[in-house]
């Protein structure tokens, strides 16, 4: 079989089809779900910020009967605010196309020599690895592909999926639980956008999530997420057709103090949704605000997305308080991930 790396072309509606159709079929191996997107949807995902550029690979295969099928892709995503030294690579493969050496090929024509090109000497990736795999197993595909980027291993995460829908019985014994230290505080959901009063807030939020992050040895710049940051992010979900709403825990003096997210694709086809970031604030935690809002948004999903039947998150292996929260709503884990990082010489 042979194979041909080149970067894709956003222009052509049969490439971009193609890529959907990888991007789903590689959805539903990890995550058991598709989001599946539009055409347009998936020319503004590949579209650059002020804040990031990227650049992406294709791999086409030469099929039996003469034609041409897209098998794989790489990616560079590079920082244009913050994080000014790092560019971050990935690549990924059709399930039914592993092991001939696409991943290698994608790595040694595409991401090695962008790498050189951007002038960017820290270089982080992620990789998975099977729930009870070895993250230091060499012969392991991600750890195969992080020796060839130059990058070891720096942190470990935790891929969990819930299957839905909940019982809601059980989602009403655990707001039982966490309303009996809620106090003074309140739980509202809100959808894109944040209300205009609470934007400064919700930046300081983000930023926050980032410092908090439990990113074990992985060097990170956590970002200043201004006004126009936001907005640009809820631009870019509406023209993706993905719609974020989120539980916002409101302190007696009507601050923000904390907040858990959901993404999900919309359109009943798509039956794969991400449960995103949850935080609370410093000076806010011992109330259970953190099962409350995980509660509030899980309640909310039911009435919004009957048709997602699975939910994705990720948390480090060494941030125990969300995991016991994600274990109680019933997250099982799918697999591992790890993040690999490292300084190349150009």
């Amino acid at each position: 079989m042979h194979v041909t790396i080149r970067p894709l072309d956003p222009a052509s509606d049969t490439e971009l089809a193609q890529f959907n159709a990888l991007d789903e079929a590689l959805d539903l191996d990890a995550f058991g779900g598709v989001q599946p997107f539009t055409l347009a949807q998936r020319r503004s995902t590949l579209e650059d910020t002020p804040y990031h550029r990227s650049r992406r690979w294709v791999a086409i295969a030469e099929t039996i009967e003469g034609g041409e099928q897209l098998v794989g892709r790489a990616a560079t995503f590079e920082p244009l605010q913050d994080n000014l030294e790092m560019i971050s690579v990935g690549c990924a493969v059709h399930p039914a196309f592993r092991g001939r050496g696409i991943g290698t090929a994608l790595v040694e024509e595409a991401l090695l020599p962008a790498i050189r090109e951007s002038g960017r000497p820290l270089v982080d990736a992620w990789g998975e690895i099977g729930a009870d795999g070895d993250p230091d197993e060499p012969s392991l595909p991600a750890n195969r592909i992080a020796a060839r980027l130059g990058v070891s291993r720096k942190n470990i995460g935790v891929c969990r999926a819930l299957t839905l829908p909940l019982d809601a019985g059980m989602l009403d014994e655990l707001r039982a639980q966490a309303e009996e230290k809620l106090g003074g505080y309140r739980i509202e959901i809100w959808e894109d956008p944040v209300p205009e009063e609470h934007l400064a807030s919700y930046g300081a939020l983000l930023r926050q999530l980032d410092l908090d992050d439990p990113d074990e040895d992985l060097e990170y710049e956590a970002p200043e997420y201004t006004p126009e940051r936001i907005r640009t992010s809820e631009r870019r979900r509406a023209e993706q057709g993905i719609l974020q709403y989120q539980s916002v825990a409101i302190a007696p003096d009507g601050t923000i103090a904390g907040n858990s997210v959901i993404n999900l694709k919309q359109g009943e086809e798509a039956t794969l949704g991400w449960q995103e970031n949850t935080l609370v604030m410093p000076d806010h935690r011992g109330h259970r605000l953190g099962l409350a809002l995980k509660v509030a948004t899980h309640r909310e999903l039911a009435a919004r997305a009957p048709h997602v039947r699975r939910l994705i998150t990720f948390n480090s292996h060494v941030n125990p308080w969300m995991i016991a929260i994600n274990e109680q709503l019933g997250y099982e884990v799918a697999f591992r991930e790890v993040g690999y990082q490292g300084r190349v010489e150009g």
